[in-house]
């Protein structure tokens, strides 16, 4: 079973995503956290989620991209934090920016080996998209592989939920 779970931030929708995570069949349930630490600020940030979710019973993977070469135990059920991470880790990199239709294939396919793989995986990514802002030439790109990658995992998931002010709204079940 493949779930995509979006909304805005602070929107309530990882404490949600965690607590279907928890509900699953899948086991072991295992947290895949795709946030890339670059600075102070965001190691803060990675300790307090780590210590959220400390007692929760999950198999944390911290892991910025690549994520089809993960060898997931057979059986297992995850979550992975988040769709906007796991994007931007694969288009911005130390080698420069990859192209939209390199990093929406990557993870399609990493998408597709992971699933072939486990139980059950539970996505989250965050609606960047209702702010209006104006962004420069290369946010934009980001932001359309991120539109384009979401509209492909939803068609394909068995279930879409937004979440917002920590009500799940169920688009597709």
């Amino acid at each position: 079973m493949m779930i995509l779970i979006f909304g805005g931030a602070s929107s309530g929708k990882s404490r949600y995503a965690e607590s279907l995570l928890s509900e699953l069949s899948g086991s072991p349930k295992i947290y895949v956290a795709a946030s890339e630490v670059y600075d102070d600020e965001m190691r803060k940030r990675v300790e307090v989620h780590r210590a959220k979710r400390a007692d929760k019973g999950f198999m944390t993977i911290e892991r910025p991209r690549d994520l089809g070469a993960v060898k997931f135990p057979a059986r297992s059920s995850l979550m992975i934090e988040s769709l906007t991470a796991w994007t931007a880790n694969e288009m911005f990199t130390a080698d420069g920016v990859k192209g939209c239709g390199h990093v929406e294939g990557k993870i399609l396919a990493d998408l597709s080996a992971i699933r072939e793989r486990v139980n059950d995986v539970v996505i989250v990514a965050d609606d960047i998209f209702s702010d209006g802002g104006e962004y420069d030439s290369l946010t934009e790109i980001y932001v359309r592989t991120l539109a384009d990658l979401l509209m492909k995992i939803a068609a394909d998931a068995d279930e879409v939920t937004e979440v917002f002010a920590g009500m799940p709204v169920i688009w597709k079940r």
